[in-house]
């Protein structure tokens, strides 16, 4: 009866219209209440928290013959560490077997305990080895450890004096790790003594600071769902954000990395200890005066990076959306992209933020959108030819997930001639019909050559796919291979990759990805398993969250393992002015 008395007094059409905008306002309400506060909640409690994924692997090791390590072997020996690994579960009791491997390789001992009382393992340590320790780290299977850093923290403290340090870590449902409360502590020699004396100890004795073990405990709805994949990084990032620090002074030489699950942890071994940028040899502060030892402060040496960046100019092309631009483009000019010679984003809207006037931004007449991509590639390789050409030797075109490491492109690149129409990233082939290109997820670097034999034989000629829509990558490596321009080979000398178009874990830690994924029917060129997959010098990650960046930054120009100089193999036929 409603129905029928409000069609005569509206009619039809009008009735249709406000039903429709009834729909639409439902349908905007539910969107805005599923980003709401209690939306998330509701999806945190009703969706399956993430599990940790605890196998056995072999990633193996490796030597980097260039590296220094006596300041680090130094103290290794000054301040010595036993680390005390205490579980209760059979997850914790496998996963202690991968840190054996990693960060616990570094420990002067490590002890395995599964006695029902911790001060059980306090006590027999004590007994057994009270002469051969300074400190004792008890630490949950969930952290990441880096003893150098630690015991550059230690070095000034004398192990006879009473003090520990501890960082709670607070149970989260998303952390992919335990669903419990954890407690990280570090024992002085003669505080572990007031430990088997006092059942009140740690009352009676002095606390040091805890700022490097990142102890966290914060409202779970401060983190935001979308982000929580990399819960490890949130203690970084929460400082970051919330206490108005910059992102170096947020990290500032960390030594307990929490929330780490087994992939993380030989990822974080393979960012600190093999990773490195090219030409860049790190630093370190000086020991503070009532350390075990002396050590000044040793400055950076960044000659040769500085002489490549010279000499081999890479002009750098991020392609984003409009709707990520503040975001990631704000975090990209501030990391990686300092390093390139020129920066320029493009997109098909100009910035509306006037805090990015300083970045050069080229608002394409395209269409956008994934589907679209070969065009807006087309278009931004037309710019670059008309108005830059000389400008750079070489044009890299790069997505916005994607970490770079610019200085190692250089490497790579110093000794091929931009004259000759080259191109270089992750090979990939189809099948055995099809030619050679280069995944888009890593991108690829195109030297002058090839980018004026795109532009002038290619692109306005129609020799490439005159259409906007098509695979990105594909179509730009079936347009080269017309054009006679080479696919170079990106790997190392050890047949190690460089270009990663999957995120760095995925390569690196057996078991993630099996022989079936996807991946493995496009690769040119074999993948190693386990770390010798990957090169040294890699250039690009693909799928890196943007605030993710600020940390790869961090570790590979800010922080490095205190006591260890990393080193580079020399520059093959070097030109660069006798260096």
């Amino acid at each position: 009866m409603l129905m029928q008395s409000l069609k005569r007094l509206l009619g039809h059409t009008v009735l249709a219209l406000l039903i429709c905008c009834f729909v639409w306002f439902i349908l905007l309400e539910l969107y805005l209440f599923a980003f709401s506060t209690s939306g998330i909640a509701i999806k945190d409690y009703l969706d399956t928290p993430y599990k940790e994924s605890i196998r056995e692997v072999n990633v193996g090791n490796r030597n980097e013959t260039w590296d220094n390590r006596s300041i680090a072997n130094k103290l290794y020996h000054k301040v010595r560490i036993h680390c005390l690994l205490h579980f209760t579960s059979d997850r914790e009791r496998v996963k202690a077997q991968h840190i054996l491997r990693t960060w616990g390789t570094r420990c002067n001992q490590v002890h395995i305990s599964e006695a029902p009382r911790v001060i059980d393992a306090y006590r027999l340590i004590a007994r057994k080895h009270y002469d051969d320790l300074d400190w004792l780290l008890h630490v949950h299977v969930d952290s990441y450890v880096i003893m150098e850093n630690l015991r550059y923290q230690l070095a000034s403290y004398q192990a006879d004096r009473k003090i520990y340090f501890s960082a709670f870590h607070a149970a989260y449902l998303y952390a992919h790790v335990s669903l419990k409360d954890t407690t990280d502590y570090i024992f002085s020699r003669s505080a572990l003594q007031q430990v088997l004396r006092s059942t009140n100890y740690l009352a009676d004795m002095e606390q040091g600071p805890n700022e490097q073990l990142y102890p966290f405990q914060v409202p779970p709805e401060i983190l935001p769902f979308a982000l929580r994949s990399y819960f490890w990084n949130w203690p970084f990032i929460y400082q970051f954000v919330y206490s108005n620090k910059d992102f170096d002074s947020a990290m500032e030489m960390p030594i307990i990395l929490p929330y780490v699950d087994l992939d993380q942890l030989y990822m974080l071994d393979f960012m600190l200890y093999h990773l490195r940028p090219y030409g860049y040899v790190n630093g370190m502060p000086a020991l503070p005066e009532a350390s075990v030892m002396q050590q000044p402060a040793l400055a950076v040496n960044d000659t040769v990076r500085n002489q490549l960046y010279k000499h081999v100019r890479i002009l750098c092309m991020v392609f984003t959306y409009p709707h990520k631009y503040e975001q990631v483009v704000g975090t990209i000019r501030k990391t990686w992209a300092r390093h390139c010679n020129k920066l320029i984003v493009f997109s098909t809207q100009m910035p509306r933020n006037q805090n990015f006037e300083d970045v050069y931004t080229v608002a394409l007449n395209v269409s956008e959108g994934y589907k679209h991509l070969w065009g807006k590639t087309k278009a931004a390789f037309r710019h670059v030819y008309t108005h830059h050409l000389h400008e750079a030797d070489w044009f890299y075109k790069i997505d916005d997930d994607t970490y770079a490491i610019i200085d190692n492109m250089r490497y790579m690149l110093y000794a091929q001639s931009a004259d000759q129409p080259i191109y270089f990233g992750c090979s990939f082939q189809s099948d055995n019909r099809e030619p050679i290109y280069m995944s888009g997820g890593s991108g690829y670097v195109l030297s002058r050559a090839a980018v004026r034999c795109l532009v002038e034989n290619g692109i306005d000629n129609n020799l490439c796919n005159r259409k906007s829509t098509g695979a990105e990558d594909y179509e730009l490596g079936r347009c080269l291979n017309k054009l006679n321009v080479v696919a170079g080979d990106s790997r190392d000398d050890f047949q190690r990759h460089r270009f990663l178009p999957l995120g760095l874990p995925k390569f690196l830690v057996p078991g993630i990805i099996d022989n079936k994924f996807w991946i493995f029917s496009y690769m040119y060129y074999t993948l190693k398993k386990g770390i010798e997959c990957c090169s040294s010098y890699i250039i690009a990650i693909h799928y890196v969250v943007y605030y993710q960046m600020f940390i790869y930054e961090y570790f590979l120009y800010k922080m490095r393992p205190y006591g260890i100089i990393l080193g580079h193999e020399p520059l093959a036929n070097c030109s660069l002015g006798g260096i």
